[in-house]
């Protein structure tokens, strides 16, 4: 009878070895699983602030150009109104 009492004393420390071994196993797969999609999110955050500086320096470009190019039409209207007033002026 010890024999038995012995032999099923070991079998169920077994069992529940094996449920701990197998719930600490999935409770690494799922910390896993945590840890990649944090990953996943910092990279996307990453390329999302690469984005948005490209943009704002993009931007930033353009109004350069534009304010040099309101510049440059400013001065060819003062140029145009100059000659308008060089052509309207009564001949002699």
């Amino acid at each position: 009878m010890d024999k038995n009492k012995n032999f099923l004393f070991h079998e169920n420390q077994n069992s529940q070895n094996h449920q701990t071994d197998s719930q600490s196993a999935k409770l690494a797969v799922i910390a896993g699983a945590i840890t990649t999609l944090g990953d996943v999110l910092a990279t996307m955050a990453s390329v999302l602030a690469i984005e948005e500086a490209r943009q704002e320096q993009s931007e930033n470009g353009n109004n350069g150009n534009s304010k040099n190019m309101q510049k440059q039409l400013d001065y060819l209207t003062s140029e145009m109104e100059k000659i308008k007033k060089h052509l309207n002026l009564p001949r002699r």
